[in-house]
């Protein structure tokens, strides 16, 4: 006699079924006795439920060419003792008119101590250019989004968003970039986005971006 050990699962239907917290659950199956994962949902899904992912975006933006005193129209700071780390999860850049700059939009950051030694000047305003992706819901991010920020010195860059490589786009393929887990801004970092070369085209440029956050403490 054969004895199968820990192949059991409950049938259930997931969209009917909240489980609670630090519940101990067998495994969860489908109709059909089909394993349940966590492809159940996109991939954000879980971060997005739990109020744990946000957005924010700014329309008809004059992108700025790095520099020293950087002035940033669109910054992420993850301030001091936060006990997280912001996970970067996309950015996308949109065109609200005809003509470009040739050149590459990324992101670029400052130390700690450059960071602190910078200009906070306007926060985001939740509802308007920030919130959650749980939509409707306050969003109760730790790290704040910058609609205005002065860097202090030169920040570096760090990720290519992506390139302008003419001075019109007459097609629908803009920058845009997901990170899977690849761009990470700890505690006393603050990232924004600029240009390599020149000045984006003047209120040329709207940007988005989304970003989660996990407890390190």
């Amino acid at each position: 006699m054969t004895t199968t050990v820990g192949s059991e699962g409950t049938v259930f239907n997931p969209s009917l079924t909240r489980i609670a917290d630090s519940t101990q659950t067998p495994p969860t199956l489908g109709a059909q006795g089909e394993a349940l994962n966590s492809d159940l949902h996109g991939k954000y899904f879980q971060a997005a439920f739990r109020g744990n992912l946000f957005w924010a975006n700014r329309t008809a933006l004059t992108i700025p060419v790095i520099a020293s005193t950087l002035v940033s129209v669109f910054s992420l700071w993850n301030p001091p003792g936060s006990g997280i780390v912001a996970e970067i999860v996309d950015t996308e850049i949109g065109m609200v008119l005809p003509t470009t700059v040739v050149d590459v939009v990324g992101w670029y950051f400052s130390t700690p101590q450059a960071t602190a030694a910078g200009t906070f000047t306007t926060p985001g305003v939740s509802g308007t250019n920030y919130g959650s992706c749980r939509i409707g819901d306050n969003p109760t991010n730790k790290a704040q989004f910058y609609s205005a920020y002065t860097h202090s010195g030169t920040p570096v860059r760090v990720d290519m968003i992506g390139t302008f490589g003419a001075t019109t786009n007459a097609n629908s393929s803009l920058p845009s970039k997901l990170y899977d887990g690849r761009l990470l801004v700890p505690a006393g970092i603050v990232i924004s986005v600029a240009m390599s070369t020149a000045a984006g085209t003047t209120t040329g440029l709207d940007l988005s971006m989304r970003w989660s956050e996990w407890v390190l403490s």
